[in-house]
């Protein structure tokens, strides 16, 4: 009887966390830890309740204190590679994704995580063969597909890319997150239309997600021709390793110093005319803070 009623408060909770009623989540879940102290799952409850939260450090303190419990506690690794990650942490993250990996060398969690570090890192290569691990481990997630997709349409590899983003909405046509970063890929290939269509999905899906909406209102810049050719030379440097990409804007500024000068200066009126005639489109008014 004792189990039945902690179990239905452990899932009482998890309900509060769904319903985004965070406050009472984390003293309901306090409450359950003082009753069952060394459940090593109630201490990773709350630590996910405070990561939903935003509340970095406590979601990480209480992570730790699961894993003091239960050092094997799998849940409590996610979280902590998962708070550390969402906190800029980089090498923090990587670290702990190389210990989490040798209690758990089969969990595409884990893989996933270091492909994102290696993404930011701009160590593409690198972060195409993490992915490309985590989705043998689990082939039909779609939000490592998205993120694989991305990385191959950075690599240059476009037909891979698109055939990844298709699988990717096939199996998940309702994840914000998918949406977002087959947006990217349609971004990146210069297929606007596209990539307006997918976070236009992403914004409906989550519309008080700021990111979205940041994204959403540049994406409706480039849908003005002329912002499109003005980007036309930065997405050909982003297709050269950056120090090539620096060894061509010295040269062309030591060749054609006026020239790249009116370029700067035709790209950036472009994007703050295209910006406001978005926000007046969108707000109704020139200047917005989003």
């Amino acid at each position: 009887m004792n189990e039945e009623a902690q179990y239905a408060q452990f899932i009482r909770i998890e309900q509060l966390y769904d319903w985004d009623r965070l406050k009472e989540a984390i003293s309901e879940t306090e409450s359950y830890i003082q009753q069952y102290p060394e459940d090593a799952d109630g201490y990773a409850l709350l630590s996910k309740v405070y990561l939903k939260q935003g509340d970095y450090k406590k979601a990480l303190h209480w992570s730790l204190e699961s894993l003091k419990k239960d050092p094997e506690n799998e849940t409590a690794w996610e979280l902590r590679v998962g708070i550390l990650y969402e906190d800029g942490k980089e090498n923090e993250t990587m670290a702990a994704i190389q210990e989490a990996l040798t209690l758990f060398p089969d969990r595409a969690y884990f893989y996933y995580f270091e492909g994102n570090i290696y993404e930011r890192k701009g160590r593409y290569q690198e972060a195409k063969e993490s992915f490309l691990v985590a989705l043998k481990l689990k082939p039909s997630n779609a939000l490592y597909l998205a993120n694989y997709s991305f990385i191959e349409s950075i690599l240059g590899n476009q037909e891979i890319a698109l055939q990844a983003e298709k699988q990717a909405l096939q199996l998940d046509s309702e994840n914000s997150l998918v949406f977002l970063y087959v947006a990217w890929v349609a971004n990146h290939r210069g297929d606007y239309a596209q990539s307006l269509s997918y976070l236009e999905n992403a914004v409906r899906l989550e519309p008080d997600n700021q990111i979205y909406r940041l994204e959403y209102l540049e994406i409706l810049q480039k849908q003005y021709k002329v912002y499109q050719w003005l980007l036309v030379p930065s997405k050909m440097l982003m297709k050269v390793k950056p120090v090539v990409a620096l060894l061509i804007w010295f040269v062309f500024w030591k060749l054609f110093m006026p020239l790249v000068v009116v370029f700067i200066i035709l790209y950036v009126a472009a994007h703050w005319i295209t910006k406001m005639i978005v926000n007046v489109k969108v707000f109704g008014r020139l200047f917005v803070k989003v």
